[in-house]
This record gives structure tokens, C-alpha cells and sequence, in this order.
């Protein structure tokens, strides 16, 4: 149940002096948080006439601007509009130690773009936000969308977005603000006469009756433990409402402040008893899992290859282009053992494909401002928008494997990351992203031959590198923690494919037949249309 914060000054209170003061320790509260590198996000969502605008503002005067930034939520762009909904947000989440501040924010977009189509039926790109809410509103049995599949999934959505954030060190502060019925119906009729736009037929009163059953159902079953809201219903005094957020927002960083000082004594406590050598710890054996029933023995001659790589390279790019003129988006995530084959998959893919509709995406270890955010974060502008593909050589999967393994993250962490990568994948796949992952797979003793012959070979001893051989060493540690991440992160719609590499060509030649596949799965009737002779028999 979300507790209403009411405002409790004397009648003679002097708020400009409060204000002042407010100010004063809020400047004080963020240096502490950028010290302590605390990311914080303040959630501003609320009807349009009870002065969201100037409230935030003055929240943002005494506080240090290189230290904030501000995001005005409205009408996607065309740019916004071909990527998941909820990775726009996912970009304008801070760094550590910085402060981000949202009038309005991925709640009333959720509403208006998911659960009502908006951006079909009223071409969001082209409307002001106080044009589409009205639009909404004033739909018919418009509380009837609290009910249905697509409202649970816009909840699950955003639950999972803010966990995700919290748990990897970003705190909310969520303000809701109202108004009472009788304000709304008074501000309802002082709109009609600034703003040139018809509120339709319906009464205010219905239309305020419409709006509190779906926001109230979208506040209860999002204020949550790690990110509650606080509900603030504004009167006529904008001072009074501006020293009643300011205190909820200083009440509010002086618990994160507090809970962040001592949840880092105590871990710090708990490394200080439990740090052992690395050298103490025993060699690890291998677990049975997914990789145990590959049978590496599969391979193809070259004359075989040779003959299987032209008719399939053929048939890809006829399916990709089918996918650009569908505007459907598709990724492919290429993980594996070193020396396992991802560069040479990934080069007679793109052989076949037309390099406006396709990014390349190498990944290697993060820098520093990768570091200061959320290890999801640095991978978001590769995400490809509408009709575009973006093949990852390595990703997001590196936290729960070489971070897991080299201890760049807590158990904790990684643990974590299993459900987190499956929100991410899934945020992808609700919007109609394909997401094919592909986990090359070779011997121990393949890989050996592999660098060996790198060593000697004066055009490829660039790919072989200290590193490589150093994770050799660990190889069952490595073995098991690959088997763990396929049990655990694959999904329906974001399958691993293991991939037998032993032999270079079978492991090509079954890549592009998978892609190929599950394009034709996925636009099976749009290519019939197309007439593409793209079978994959």
C-alpha cells in the first residue's frame, strides 16, 4: 500500500527561508553521493497541471549542474521508436556518482505507447505528451487495460528494469504528484481556456475517474522495497508543494546515504575475515553439463563445404534483406573457446549481407567509463534499430564468465546476472528482436593445435596473446561455468545453439543454416510473399 506523504508546516511558515535551506543540504547530499559514487535516479511522474515543471526546477537550482543531468520525457523520436522502449530509458540511467532527474519517465510512456497502441493510433512522434494522455483518457473502458496480458508484461518490464539497476547499485526516488478532484476539474477547466485542444465530450469528473483506477493499479504494482513511491497531492501552493518534495527527496538520500555506508562496512568486514590466497584454492573439477553431449567428430570435406557455403550464403542473403524489408531487428551473439572460430563464422555471414543493414560489434574488456555504469549499459547502443542486425563478438555473457572467473565481480554479482541477461534478452524479444546466441565449441586438444599453429605463423601470431594461454589454465573452471550459463540463460526465444568447431567448415556451414532457419521461422509468410526461394531443405 502506498503511503500518501502529506505536508505538515506550521500556517506561518516561511517558505522561501525553507526552501533556501532545503537547498543548502540537498548541494550537501549530493557531494556525498557522488563521493561515495551512489548513482541516483528521481522519478517526477504526475498529472500535467500541478506544476511538475517548476517544482523540478527548483529542486535542480542549488544542486551542482555538472553533477545531474535532466530528462524531459515525451513523444519518442523516429531513431527511439525502432529500438526496445525500455532501452531509451536504459541509456539515460547516470554513472556512479551522479544524479538523474526525469519529468516523467518510462511509467506514462509504458502506458501510452504499450498498453494502448498510442504510437499506432495517434503517431506519437508527432504529439505533445498533453495530447496523447488526453487521448488516452478519453478512451473507452480504458480501466479494462489493468486486466489484460499486455499491462502484466509492461509491469514486468519495469519491475525488472529497476531491479536490475538497484541491485548493481542505482537508488530510486519515485515522487507521484496528484491532485485532489475537485483541483483537477478546476485545472481541467483553466486548460480549456489557455490550450486550443477539445477534452472531449465525457465529463472531467469521468475522465479523473479513468485516470486514478489505471495509475493506481500502475503505482501499487510498482512500489516496491527497493524503489517505493511517494504520493504527494498538490494544493494551489507551488511553495508549499516545492518544500514538500524537497524533503521527501532529502529524507530520502540521507536513508540511500546511510544504508550504502553500512552495507559496505559490513561487506568490507566480511572480505577482511574471509580473503584467502588465490593460491590456496584447489584445482576444480569438471561438471557435467550441455557440453558434455556435443560430439565433436562432425565435419564436412572441402569440396563438400565449398558446395554447402555457396547455397547457404545464397539463401542468407535473401532471408536478411527479407528482414530489412520487414523491419524486423535481429542479433547474433558469437561466444566460445579461443581459437574456436567466432571471427571466421562471423566474416561468411557478412559475406552474404548488405553492409547498411549490418554492424560488427567486437567486444573487449570494459574501459573506464564502461565502469562507471551498470555492465548492461555499454551495450545498448549496439542494440540495432528496425531492419538492421548486429552481430557481438563476445558480450554481455563476460560477467558470467571470464568477470566470474578472474573475480571481477562478487558471486553475488554474477549469480545475479543469470536473471538480469534474461530481462535484457527478453526486453529484446518482446519488440520483436531476434536474438540467436551461437556457443563455438572445440577441444582442449584442438585448441592446443590451434595455437600452436598461431605461434608459428608469422600473419596470425597477432591473435595469439598471454592472456589466451593464461585462460587455458583454467579451462575446467572456464568448462563449467559455460556449461552453468547455457542451462540457466537459455530461452525460448533467445536459445544457445552449440556449435561442434572441431572441424572449421561443419561449424560454419551449421551457423548460417541455424540463421537462415530461424529467419524463415520468423517471417515464414512475409518471404512467401516475396517469393524469396529461400528453403532451407
Amino acid at each position: 500500500m502506498i503511503s500518501e506523504i502529506k505536508s505538515e508546516f506550521p500556517e506561518n511558515t516561511d517558505f522561501s527561508k525553507l526552501i533556501k535551506e532545503y537547498g543548502d543540504e540537498l548541494g550537501i547530499l549530493q557531494r556525498e553521493a557522488r563521493d561515495l559514487e551512489i548513482p541516483l535516479v528521481i522519478v517526477f511522474e504526475g498529472w500535467y497541471d500541478v506544476f511538475i515543471g517548476e517544482i523540478i526546477n527548483r529542486q535542480l537550482l542549488p544542486l551542482d549542474s555538472r553533477g545531474f543531468d535532466f530528462h524531459f520525457t515525451n513523444a519518442p523520436t523516429s531513431e527511439e521508436n525502432k529500438i526496445p522502449f525500455i532501452f531509451r530509458f536504459s541509456r539515460k540511467i547516470p554513472p556512479k556518482g551522479k544524479i538523474a532527474v526525469f519529468d516523467r519517465s518510462w511509467y506514462m510512456r509504458g502506458l501510452i505507447e504499450h498498453l494502448l497502441n498510442e504510437s499506432e493510433k495517434f503517431g506519437c512522434a508527432n504529439l505533445t505528451y498533453k495530447t496523447n494522455l488526453e487521448a488516452i483518457l478519453t478512451e473507452p473502458a480504458n480501466e479494462e487495460v489493468i486486466h489484460t496480458p499486455k499491462f502484466a508484461r509492461l509491469i514486468k518490464t519495469i519491475n525488472d528494469f529497476e531491479s536490475t539497476l538497484y541491485n548493481n547499485g542505482t537508488r530510486f526516488v519515485k515522487i507521484y504528484l496528484g491532485a485532489r478532484k475537485e483541483k483537477r476539474i478546476e485545472s481541467h477547466k483553466l486548460w480549456k481556456k489557455i490550450i486550443p485542444y477539445d477534452i472531449d465530450k465525457r465529463s472531467t469528473e469521468k475522465i479523473y475517474k479513468k485516470d486514478v483506477r489505471v495509475l493506481k493499479e500502475v503505482l501499487e504494482q510498482t512500489n516496491t522495497e527497493y524503489a517505493p513511491w511517494n504520493l504527494y497531492f498538490v494544493n494551489q501552493d507551488i511553495d508549499e508543494a516545492t518544500a514538500t518534495t524537497m524533503k521527501i527527496i532529502i529524507d530520502q538520500i540521507k536513508q540511500i546515504i546511510f544504508d550504502v555506508k553500512s552495507s559496505r562496512f559490513l561487506e568490507q568486514e566480511k572480505t577482511d575475515y574471509c580473503e584467502i590466497s588465490e593460491n590456496t584454492c584447489p584445482e576444480v573439477p569438471l561438471m557435467k553439463g550441455p557440453l558434455d553431449e556435443v560430439d565433436l567428430t562432425k565435419c564436412y570435406s572441402k569440396e563438400e563445404y565449398k558446395k554447402k557455403l555457396k547455397k547457404n550464403q545464397k539463401k542468407l542473403a535473401f532471408s536478411h534483406y527479407s528482414l530489412y524489408l520487414n523491419k524486423k531487428p535481429m542479433v547474433l551473439v558469437f561466444e566460445g573457446w579461443d581459437a574456436a572460430g567466432k571471427g571466421g563464422s562471423i566474416k561468411r555471414i557478412v559475406q552474404s549481407m548488405n553492409p547498411r543493414y549490418y554492424r560488427v560489434i567486437p567486444i573487449g574488456s570494459p574501459t573506464d567509463v564502461d565502469k562507471k555504469y551498470h555492465y548492461l549499459w555499454r551495450f545498448l547502443d549496439g542494440i540495432p534499430p528496425c531492419g538492421k542486425t548486429s552481430l557481438f563478438d563476445r558480450s554481455w555473457y563476460g560477467r558470467v564468465m571470464v568477470e566470474r572467473i578472474e573475480h571481477f565481480c562478487t558471486e553475488e554479482e554474477w549469480q545475479r546476472a543469470y536473471d538480469e541477461i534474461k530481462h535484457f534478452e527478453k526486453a529484446m524479444t518482446d519488440n520483436g528482436v531476434i536474438v540467436i546466441k551461437f556457443w563455438m565449441h572445440i577441444s582442449k586438444e584442438k585448441q592446443y593445435e590451434r595455437f600452436t599453429a598461431r605461434s608459428l605463423n608469422p600473419l596470425k601470431q597477432w591473435k595469439l596473446t598471454e592472456e589466451d594461454w593464461r585462460n587455458r589454465e583454467k579451462w575446467n573452471e572456464y568448462y563449467n561455468a559455460v556449461n552453468e550459463m547455457i542451462e540457466k540463460t537459455s530461452t525460448e526465444k533467445a536459445p544457445w545453439v552449440i556449435v561442434e568447431a572441431d572441424d572449421k567448415y561443419y561449424a560454419r556451414i551449421k551457423v548460417l543454416k541455424t540463421i537462415v532457419k530461424r529467419i524463415e521461422e520468423e517471417l515464414n509468410d512475409e518471404m512467401e510473399e516475396l517469393d524469396f526461394p529461400i528453403s532451407s531443405d
